[in-house]
């Protein structure tokens, strides 16, 4: 009686983790423009761009059901000073249970942003000189950094349910 209430536990234990194992996916819109290998020219800063570059589209599946908002957190993890968030850290809010979604573009060094979208943190590179705004986007000057976003899916109260990265390549 024991080991079948402990086989029980353990196949209902198996099961939650399972079911609630990371399984969120996040892929480029647009895989011909960004490849994840090198950042595309027109989508650097306006320091070496003439205007200033955005993110990728982003879809999204796989969504955990309860999640109410994405949270963006766009590094370069090559360089310290503008790791973890360095480059801006974003909100994109969802309808309640999707389960797929095409994250649109965010525009560069500006505070004006899509419907939907909200600055959590506006990005670090006033520190070295760069125009204020929510998102910067990458501006090494093709150096060879390595920038990301790491993807959060967070509940009403704020706690992750999922997350994921992609690398958006280097520059």
């Amino acid at each position: 009686m024991k080991r079948l209430l402990f086989s029980s536990l353990i196949l209902t234990t198996l099961t939650t983790i399972s079911l609630s194992a990371a399984n969120m996916t996040a892929n480029f819109a647009d895989p011909k423009t960004w490849d994840g290998e090198m950042v595309p020219k027109e989508a650097v800063c306006s320091d070496y761009n003439m205007e200033a570059g955005s993110t990728p589209e982003i879809i999204l599946r796989n969504i955990p059901k309860g999640t109410q908002d994405i949270i963006l957190t766009f590094t370069d993890e090559t360089f310290k000073g503008m790791r973890d968030g360095g480059h801006g850290i974003l909100s994109y809010s969802l309808e309640e249970d999707t389960y797929k979604v095409i994250i649109p573009t965010v525009q560069g060094e500006t505070f004006d942003l899509p419907e939907d979208f909200t600055s959590v943190v506006q990005h670090r590179g006033t520190q070295y000189g760069k125009v204020q705004g929510a998102y910067l986007a990458p501006c090494s000057g093709g150096k060879g950094n390595t920038y990301s976003v790491f993807i959060q899916a967070v509940d009403k109260k704020s706690t992750e349910l999922d997350r994921v990265s992609l690398t958006l390549g280097t520059y």
